[in-house]
């Protein structure tokens, strides 16, 4: 009865655990949106860039940027 209620609460902390990195995944993505958007906007470009627009280039920025690293690394520690 003990290990069924350890693996109940490791499973309920590896779920929170992973709610809590998808909430900083989402909330590092959003400032980063809000940031780019007010930085781009300052600039006075010809138009007005809304938080959609800002949100696409932060998103495009991360798989240009970090998503190559990630994999070049990851690849690079299997061999």
């Amino acid at each position: 009865m003990w290990n069924k209620a350890k693996k109940l609460l490791k499973h309920c902390l590896d779920m929170l655990l992973a709610f809590i990195l998808l909430v900083a995944c989402v909330s590092y993505v959003g400032i980063n949106t809000i940031l780019l958007t007010e930085v781009i906007n300052d600039l006075r470009l010809d138009t007005y860039v809304g938080l959609e627009t800002g949100f696409s280039i932060v998103l495009l920025i991360l798989l240009l940027g970090w998503g190559p690293v990630w994999l070049i690394r990851t690849l690079r520690n299997y061999r």
